[in-house]
């Protein structure tokens, strides 16, 4: 067949057509095929009670269905995944493409004839499944600071106030509050970040450990300004730490934050664009973003996300908590340490 023909002889919206049809196939990762050598390569565990044991159950809607043997509960491919229960799987394997190009959500709308509230929830139910990758185990030395974002109820339909017509109009106290809260950032050498949301407040020994205490041990060197916390927790998990005063931020040429920094800087220009964003939702943004860093020299970054969302049998439970988690960070009790 003579393509070149074959085309020459298409009409201008026929062209139009096609080439649409081209990105579609060419950028577009498919689940169906990459679930497919996914299982191939690994084990397929039961996502309720994570046993291996399980048998073929048939088939639903083209994908793999089976039975776990031990709580006797069936499920598919996509079970407990970001994917589950979404009916336009076409155009969710678009909007992969918009997630990596940081597309806001009336343009995603637009672009992919969607309702505004569809792409809103699909940006988090996404963000939600890159939860495991944010954060690995750190190597050698280990750079770690807090900052500190308004408290944001963006969406909120039950204020006790008046809503804000600007920013400005937010009256908030200097420094550290419990309307604030604080996020951990830190990153090893080897190019391995992390953000968290650690505490409303000023962070804590307990939250510093909760954000990053499984990815240090003894062999770490820790670099950090001053802070108490991190000193306390330092010395109780018997990690070598070096400290400076913040407005240094450094030691010397080897104990310093530069790279925790500069990630900072990267979040808040990423940020901004999206005009404020709820602290509800704000660990999923932080997810978001430390994909973005992790990904950002790799080729095939579309794959790597569709890959991460299929891996995630937790990320649909995890979107059900986000509430819940919610209110338990706003409960906290602000540290005055």
């Amino acid at each position: 067949m003579d393509i070149q023909s074959f085309v020459k002889n298409l009409s201008q919206s026929q062209k139009h057509d096609l080439l649409k049809f081209l990105q579609y196939e060419i950028e577009v990762p498919k689940f169906d095929s990459l679930n497919n050598s996914t299982n191939n390569s690994s084990k397929i565990e039961c996502p309720n009670c994570e046993d291996s044991q399980v048998v073929g159950h048939g088939t639903y809607k083209g994908r793999g269905r089976y039975m776990c043997k031990s709580c006797k509960k069936s499920f598919n491919d996509y079970t407990g995944t970001a994917i589950s229960g979404i009916k336009k799987v076409d155009k969710f394997q678009s909007y992969l493409k918009l997630i990596l190009e940081s597309v806001s959500i009336r343009k995603a709308s637009k672009t992919l004839e969607l309702n505004v509230k569809t792409v809103l929830d699909w940006r988090h139910k996404i963000a939600t499944s890159l939860e495991q990758i944010n954060g690995t185990k750190f190597l050698g030395i280990v750079e770690c600071d807090d900052k500190l974002v308004n408290i944001n109820e963006k969406g909120n339909k039950n204020l006790d106030r008046e809503s804000y017509k600007r920013p400005s109009d937010r009256k908030t106290k200097r420094g550290v509050s419990d309307d604030k809260i604080s996020i951990i950032v830190a990153t090893d050498r080897k190019g391995n970040p992390t953000m968290k949301v650690a505490k409303r407040g000023r962070i804590d020994a307990k939250s510093v450990d909760k954000s990053i205490g499984d990815l240090m041990d003894s062999q770490n060197i820790l670099c950090s300004d001053k802070h108490p916390s991190i000193i306390s927790w330092a010395k109780e998990k018997e990690v070598e730490h070096h400290t400076f005063l913040s407005k240094n931020h450094g030691k010397n040429k080897m104990f310093h934050v530069q790279n925790v920094n500069s990630i900072d800087n990267l979040y808040e220009r990423w940020i901004k664009p999206f005009y404020g964003i709820s602290t509800k939702f704000l660990n999923q943004y932080l997810n978001w973003f430390m994909f973005l860093q992790r990904i950002k020299n790799k080729t095939n970054q579309v794959i790597d996300l569709a890959e991460i969302i299929l891996r995630n049998k937790k990320a649909k439970f995890a979107y059900n908590q986000i509430e819940n988690c919610y209110e338990i960070l706003l409960n906290q009790q602000y540290s005055k340490t």
